[in-house]
């Protein structure tokens, strides 16, 4: 697989690369973390140490190399199941990581991204409310209409005792589709490969923020960016195969100026070591799934009550994030408790 690049600095960086993700506007993929002890910042696979330019673009049109964390995922759009609501940049929405577990391919998001669909504004308050990939001007609903009425294809757990923040549904004849026309993979977990988890300083999350959409009026109508954002932040507790959740932490010198809403259900890569070099695809272990971000949002959520992760002290320096670890014998137990 060609390596793809994304990278990270002390300041907020942002690659040319000017894909579409979906059939919405052209937008560059958002990179932001901190500095590593060395002078140079460390580099990801997508754009250049040097010139933080994308490397991984070929001159042919429309042979472009995306990253993987654009490949492994999509935006989950919250809406109708027949858009009577509409769909532009207010409709919210969050991130689907698509794994691969025993042959099928699986979308997977957050339990409370789920819970969402039940507590939309008033005026964007769907029907058949639904979790949706755009494909085109199309949409691929995960929900349908069967024997029993409306229902939705992403199951949560029923009884983990874990309480794990995770959904997830089978992608069936859809994958075939998100591969061929999106350029889509899924994190193979019958093939996955353990980091050296004492080497593991840094990791990069990965998800499309809620708060940063535009519309863009082109020849075709009105499309709607939606920003990839990779956050690279220190690891800030336990962390490895014996740990079910873990917490990323970092301070940047400046602002950033974003907001965290939308990661949920993205995901977050190992990177093995600290020292400046270039990072491939095939040194970014897949460990885990996003399930908190802040700052999430220009206006707090119930679970910034909690004083221990609220943005009391939380500034807009700080990159903060909290991920259930993905391990094959965790996503085993995430399907058995979600009835597949």
């Amino acid at each position: 697989m060609p390596a793809s690049k994304v990278g990270f600095s002390a300041q907020l960086r942002r690659s040319l690369r000017s894909r579409a993700t979906t059939a919405h506007a052209p937008e560059s993929d958002l990179c932001l973390g901190p500095r590593t002890r060395h002078s140079d910042p460390i580099s990801l696979a997508g754009i250049s140490k040097q010139t933080l330019m994308p490397t991984s673009r070929s001159s042919i049109p429309g042979t472009e190399v995306e990253s993987l964390p654009r490949r492994n995922t999509d935006p989950a759009w919250l809406q109708d199941h027949f858009v009577a609501t509409g769909h532009d940049e207010t409709t919210p929405s969050a991130t689907f990581t698509f794994i691969r577990r025993r042959g099928a391919v699986y979308a997977v998001t957050c339990r409370h991204v789920v819970d969402a669909l039940a507590h939309l504004p008033a005026d964007r308050r769907p029907h058949f409310p639904t979790l949706a990939i755009q494909l085109g001007r199309s949409f691929l609903n995960l929900s349908g209409f069967g024997p029993q009425g409306f229902h939705h294809a992403l199951r949560c757990p029923s009884a983990d005792p874990d309480g794990a923040d995770i959904a997830i549904a089978p992608l069936d004849n859809y994958w075939e589709l998100l591969a061929s026309r999106k350029n889509k993979i899924a994190i193979d977990l019958d093939n996955w490969h353990e980091p050296d988890w004492s080497h593991v300083r840094y990791c990069a999350a990965a998800g499309y923020l809620n708060e940063h959409k535009r519309t863009f009026s082109t020849g075709d109508g009105d499309k709607i960016a939606n920003q990839l954002a990779v956050v690279v932040a220190e690891v800030s507790s336990a962390i490895g195969r014996s740990e079910r959740r873990f917490t990323l932490s970092s301070q940047l010198s400046q602002p950033h100026g974003y907001y965290f809403s939308g990661l949920s259900g993205g995901p977050v890569y190992a990177i093995e070591g600290d020292q400046q070099r270039e990072v491939p695809d095939g040194e970014l272990f897949p460990i885990g799934i996003i399930f908190e971000g802040f700052p999430a949002g220009q206006q707090p959520s119930k679970t910034e009550i909690d004083p221990l992760r609220s943005s009391s002290y939380l500034t807009g320096h700080d990159l903060f994030l909290r991920a259930l670890t993905l391990a094959p014998e965790f996503f085993d137990e995430w399907l058995q408790h979600c009835g597949f």
